[in-house]
């Protein structure tokens, strides 16, 4: 059967969680095994995930992408966040971030997954 892709959005890790577990008995292994994976490594809430990509995306400017990659790795220094968003298309731009403007990324995420470890 041929697969026609209809669009392409990337996604967090919690939020493939949410899809996967929507229908678990369903699912192929490899399903199953990427289920198990982002069960593992995820670090905040679907809905948390959510809005963290959304605040990212507005205050910060960042592409969907690039704020799905900081939802999934959460780094908690400066220097994480720099190597996460180095190797993207938009690094002379990036260089132009002031380190104030890093800071406050590295804090927006550490607030988002001290709301997670509430949740728990």
């Amino acid at each position: 059967m041929v697969r026609k892709i209809i669009s392409r959005t990337p996604l967090s890790l919690p939020e493939v969680e949410r899809i996967l577990s929507s229908n678990e008995a369903e699912l192929t292994t490899l399903q199953q095994r990427v289920l198990n994976y982002v069960r593992k490594f995820s670090k905040l809430p679907a809905d948390g995930a959510e809005q963290l990509i959304k605040e990212l995306m507005e205050r910060f400017e960042l592409t969907r992408e690039e704020a799905a990659q900081i939802a999934d790795i959460c780094p908690t220094h400066v220097e994480e966040l720099r190597a996460i968003l180095g190797g993207y298309k938009r690094l002379v731009p990036f260089l132009l971030f002031s380190e104030e403007k890093l800071q406050a990324i590295v804090e927006l995420v550490k607030s988002y997954l001290q709301k997670g470890k509430e949740r728990e």
